[in-house]
């Protein structure tokens, strides 16, 4: 043998020497070498007393493990992305191959490598060691989203990204926030089918294993909720301190009034759990107790059987890094907020919320009127929208005064008739009109529209080219979805009339419309003042006597149903009738959340009051007396001096201009 040849040989014999043995158990191999790279303990070994409900899913993911697919049903605050992170290194120190992570988006994808698992790999010698080093231009090294070590290499990429969902075989999938993912990537099919198909080498061999994980949102909607429940649905079960019985912590009580949290509703809230035995001697579980109960807690199935692979929920009520009096705070802060109780529901419980798609009956409504008149602003609205649904014999509009807590007054709603095709049609003076009408208040003053929206789906160009001419009006156009936003991010589109093209294009506004329509429902569910209150509850809804029975028909008209969609079951918006009313009022929601209404606290309403609800000088008596006739100058058109809506980060200051 050549002094070469045994060289190699006895470095090859060190190298497996020193190698972690393949059989360790992942959680052991995190607790010796993973470093936490942020968060309250950075800088420190992964402690596994800290999540001790963590230990078993990151063992599920070891190569001695017999499960292929692990699924992790969670909230916020549990630990959960070290799962994800110890993972992925002990591939690289232990058992390498190739390994696809999928994140909801690139951008997403790149923030995680670099705020998690470029500084984890950094701060952690065993796997630094192993991964090649970043270099531009080197076909051989790491890059940003792509790490390679001997044996295998980690490709980060998002579910957006159809040319790494579609590339190369792989052994290893970790699919991270599934709920965000898109349901088809580009007209190509659902992203998580693709992942699944770069596994399919494996499949005969059955050492594949894919870790699915997300933060649950929509109930019908949620990729994590379905793979939970055709999972065994394990729960960390936990003991009480006094009579010693296992119980999974929930948090409100079951139906016959055991378990769940109780707290003041003031602070302090003092929360504690009561116990589910009946016949436990105490029955009261305080908040010091929780550290002890969780590190003496278990994994237990409440769906086992064959053919089901481990599915686990984790919530904050199991959580060490939060406290049962931020549950109780988080909340009492949402409960009257249908989309408040939503996150709190996803971000909190780790539960998927469930939209209630039965509108209220219209008829109850109508009976509810109040008596303030039209086109004035009643006493407690500050900030004034509108909002138009264009049709192709008229324009239909309704007009929202809002005040503190979002409660909301529809002060004026109709329907400008008249062909809307052409931008010369005399439907399109009338509506001149009403983007430049200003509104009399309580206090002598009036007021024009703080935003005004336009929906540019029917007849577009014309549309568009209108919206373009009148300064800070909206051109708005619905999309369905349940993830997107009240009021997203605008797109430049091209205007064209007549076959030609202006110069500049027009800004349309996407609005997120399916989550806001169960919004609507829920806040026309809301009662009004209760005996001994002198404020309306969150979000109430007020209408007036000059709201007709066509006018609650139309906004009361969709329905939610399930249908398949793309081979899943989903629930989507249909309509019984006319809904352009409907619209109308879910555009004025979208510029509501645009302008902040939601988010303002007591203080900036109280500002706001100390620059609109304030008598004109020289104003005499009250303008908003029942059945007083709208003064006769209100009716003509007025111009608007100043652009209507601020821009999204405005501050109060430029909100009150």
């Amino acid at each position: 043998m050549t002094p070469r040849k045994a060289l190699s040989v006895v470095a090859a014999a060190l190298a497996l020497g020193l190698a972690p043995p393949a059989d360790v158990a992942p959680s052991a191999w995190a607790a010796e070498n993973l470093v936490v790279p942020d968060g309250p303990k950075a800088g420190a070994k992964w402690d596994p007393a800290t999540t001790p409900y963590l230990i078993e899913i990151i063992d599920l993911m070891g190569s001695t493990s017999l499960a292929t697919r692990v699924v992790v049903r969670k909230s916020a605050q549990v630990g959960f992305t070290v799962v994800g992170q110890a993972w992925l290194c002990y591939i690289i120190d232990v058992a390498p191959a190739k390994t696809l992570m999928v994140l909801p988006t690139v951008p997403v994808a790149q923030d995680f490598a670099r705020e998690k698992l470029n500084p984890t790999i950094e701060q952690s010698p065993a796997v630094r060691k192993k991964v090649r080093k970043q270099v531009s231009r080197s076909t051989g090294g790491s890059t940003s989203l792509n790490k390679r070590f001997p044996g295998g290499s980690i490709v980060i990429t998002g579910a957006n990204s159809s040319a790494d969902l579609r590339s190369k075989t792989v052994k290893y999938v970790f699919a991270d926030e599934v709920d965000d993912w898109p349901l088809d990537l580009d007209g190509q099919g659902d992203p998580m089918a693709m992942a699944e198909a770069r596994q399919s080498a494996f499949e005969a061999t059955a050492d594949w294993k894919r870790l699915e994980g997300s933060t649950p949102k929509i109930k019908g909607a949620s990729r994590i909720d379905e793979a939970f429940e055709a999972g065994d649905q394990r729960y960390w079960q936990v003991p009480c301190p006094h009579c010693g019985e296992y119980q999974k912590l929930t948090f409100f009580p079951d139906a016959e009034g055991k378990g769940g949290l109780r707290f003041n509703k003031e602070f302090p809230h003092n929360a504690w759990y009561a116990c589910r035995n009946p016949e436990c001697g105490v029955g009261v579980i305080e908040h010091h107790h929780k550290r002890a109960m969780v590190a003496a807690g278990k994994w237990v199935p409440e769906a086992p059987g064959p053919g089901r692979h481990p599915s686990f929920h984790i919530d904050a009520l199991i959580s060490n890094l939060t406290t049962w009096d931020k549950l109780a705070a988080g909340f009492l802060a949402a409960k009257d907020d249908p989309v408040k109780l939503k996150a709190f529901y996803n971000l909190r419980l780790g539960l998927a919320w469930e939209e209630r798609g039965e509108a209220p009956e219209w008829q109850r409504l109508y009976a509810r009127r109040g008596s303030y008149a039209r086109r004035q602003v009643p006493p407690g609205g500050l900030i004034i929208t509108t909002a138009c649904d264009v049709q192709g014999d008229g324009i239909y509009y309704e007009v929202v005064a809002w005040g503190a807590g979002e409660v909301s007054w529809s002060i004026d709603a109709g329907f400008l008739p008249g062909v809307t095709d052409d931008p010369d049609n005399p439907v399109w003076r009338d509506l001149d009109a009403l983007v430049a009408r200003r509104y009399p208040d309580a206090y002598g003053n009036a007021w024009p529209a703080d935003a005004f929206g336009i929906d540019s789906g029917y007849n577009s160009e014309v549309v568009k080219s209108w919206a373009r001419r009148h300064h800070g009006v909206y051109a708005l156009k619905g999309e369905d979805g349940w993830y997107r936003p009240a009021l997203g991010t605008p797109s430049v589109v091209d205007i064209t009339l007549g076959g030609k093209k202006k110069r500049r294009g027009a800004k349309v506004w996407p609005v997120g419309t399916w989550p806001l329509k169960s919004k609507w429902y829920a806040l026309l569910r809301k009662p009004g003042i209760a005996e001994g209150e002198a404020e309306d509850p969150h979000g109430y809804c007020h209408f007036s006597q000059f709201h007709d029975e066509a006018y609650f028909s139309q906004v009361t008209s969709e329905y939610l149903k399930e249908v398949e969609s793309k081979g899943r079951k989903v629930r989507q918006w249909m309509a019984r009738g006319q809904n352009h009313l409907l619209d109308c009022r879910i555009y004025n929601m979208a510029l509501a959340a645009h302008l902040g209404i939601p988010d303002m606290t007591p203080e900036q309403w109280a500002a706001l009051r100390q620059v609109r609800a304030v008598p004109k000088p020289g104003a005499q008596g009250d303008l908003l007396a029942e059945n007083k006739p709208i003064p006769a100058d209100e009716e003509k058109p007025v111009r608007r001096d100043e652009p209507p809506a601020p821009a999204k980060d405005a501050s109060l200051a430029d909100l009150l201009a």
